[in-house]
């Protein structure tokens, strides 16, 4: 059921049917079984886990608060987030370690054999992991108290909606909201349907349709024109932003049918103008995490202008680390963390047209190059993939003809390729009206026509078979 987003759907739909049957002071238990429940079928074990994790972090936010003095409060801060990353690491990273430093040893000469672990990555381990490290954070920071209701806070760890690929919700706004009761809101449930719509439209109508050809092309890329590595890596960008932002607006979704309200998690990233407003659309949760959490304990800005560069750099490498246990996430976090550096701290929001329009494909075309390190196996196999599309590019009709191709292997690869690209278009069209129309996008809106439009467009088009997110293996 974790793994299959109509089967998650379904799941919603027979919580809803007794959620609001059960007084607003009590659906904080239904919300929790339910949560347990969807945890328990991808694997009890890892249950176990995230509740033991849970409660070592409440237990030491408790702990946190009643101590006194400044020495204390670090040591019990350290206390409570040390054992969380020991586990993160356990699981995601030692592996990765293990054969980097076996790696290293041979390369000096020395024999080594790496140990490795044969262990199964825990749902969501990621997110929750964040979750209750940027609690105890906020308790030493003295943004919060600690919470008292054990339930509330495991609630808030395990919510449902989230476990599988966030957003990281702060647990300041989604506690109170349960302190308060969750109440029927018309509005937010309307918003919610909406919201869901968009998602299923994103992931399902463009993402899936994508992922054919972009699984295709890179798997073996010597074997099709460089124009067809070309066009893998710019769907792959689609790709990747269509199944993770489709993904958070079916999880704010899904949270607000339940009348719990989350903040927005991408913004029209690839309107961007500049590396900096990029990262201020993408992956909000994270990248906003990251900066309260990584950056500014390091210092921040205020410091020397070589420390600002190394914590500046330093937190986009976490940031390629947190993605995977490979050497492309980290060069990939590098090469943004160098590409942030370089870019003017600074932007002139006066300037014509054009030179907007130059901006954003520069942006673009840059974070799409990036994300070839994201997406491919090892390093060398990035490197080469780059390789063969500049060197193998050409736009002669046979390139062209056979760059479609990987799409169905057949002849109706030219209609499905521009049945995805007119997708693409209504994509743009809906997001270009919400950073240059009336809202500016700083709300989310989805009119009625739209909403019919991408209703219809999953109904009739919707590729119901590769339901899997990316950002799970995350």
């Amino acid at each position: 059921m974790a793994s299959n987003i109509m089967l998650t759907l379904l799941f919603l739909g027979a919580v809803l049917m007794v959620y609001y049957l059960a007084p607003s002071r009590n659906r904080w238990r239904l919300l929790l079984t339910a949560s347990l429940i969807f945890y328990a079928s991808a694997s009890l074990k890892m249950l176990l886990l995230v509740v033991a994790s849970a409660c070592w972090s409440w237990f030491a936010g408790k702990k946190l608060e009643e101590v006194e003095t400044e020495e204390r409060k670090r040591g019990w801060l350290l206390f409570g987030t040390l054992p969380l990353l020991g586990v993160l690491f356990l699981f995601k990273y030692f592996n990765f370690f293990s054969v980097s430093v076996a790696s290293v040893l041979t390369l000096i000469g020395l024999s080594a054999t790496p140990l490795v672990l044969k262990l199964m990555l825990p749902l969501g381990i990621s997110y929750y992991t964040f979750k209750m490290i940027s609690y105890l954070a906020d308790i030493y920071l003295g943004k919060r108290g600690s919470e008292s209701h054990a339930g509330y806070y495991l609630t808030y760890v395990l919510f449902f909606p989230q476990i599988l690929s966030g957003p990281i919700e702060r647990s300041e706004g989604f506690l109170e909201q349960l302190h308060r009761g969750m109440r029927y809101d018309g509005g937010l449930f309307a918003e919610g349907i909406q919201r869901i719509v968009l998602g299923l439209f994103k992931k399902m109508v463009i993402a899936n349709r994508l992922s054919g050809y972009v699984d295709t092309v890179f798997a073996s890329p010597e074997d099709y024109p460089g124009l067809a590595a070309v066009m893998a890596a710019f769907f792959y960008s689609f790709q990747l932003y269509c199944d993770f932002s489709g993904y958070s607006d079916i999880a704010i979704g899904m949270g607000d049918l339940l009348g719990i309200r989350s903040r927005q998690n991408f913004r029209c990233p690839y309107f961007a103008r500049n590396i900096r407003d990029f990262w201020n659309r993408w992956h909000i949760s994270l990248s906003s995490w990251l900066r309260d959490y990584v950056y500014i304990s390091l210092g921040g800005s205020r410091v020397s202008r070589m420390k600002r560069g190394r914590n500046v750099l330093l937190t986009f490498l976490a940031s390629g680390l947190w993605h995977g246990d490979n050497w492309t996430f980290v060069i990939w976090g590098g090469i943004h963390g160098i590409w942030n550096l370089c870019s003017p701290r600074k932007r002139k929001d006066t300037v014509g047209p054009i030179r907007k329009l130059w901006q954003t494909l520069v942006t673009f075309f840059g974070v799409t190059i990036a994300w070839v390190f994201f997406r491919a196996e090892s390093l060398s196999a990035a490197f080469s993939y780059l390789g063969h599309g500049l060197r193998g590019f050409s736009l002669s009709f046979l390139d062209i003809q056979n760059s479609v191709l990987p799409f169905t292997g057949d002849n109706t690869c030219v209609a499905y390729f521009l049945t995805v690209c007119l997708f693409l278009v209504l994509l743009f069209l809906y997001e270009w009206g919400q950073v240059y129309g009336k809202g500016k996008d700083e709300e989310f809106s989805l009119s009625t026509p739209w909403f019919a439009v991408m209703g219809i467009s999953v109904m009739l088009f919707g590729v119901f078979g590769a339901s899997g997110f990316l950002y799970a293996q995350f």
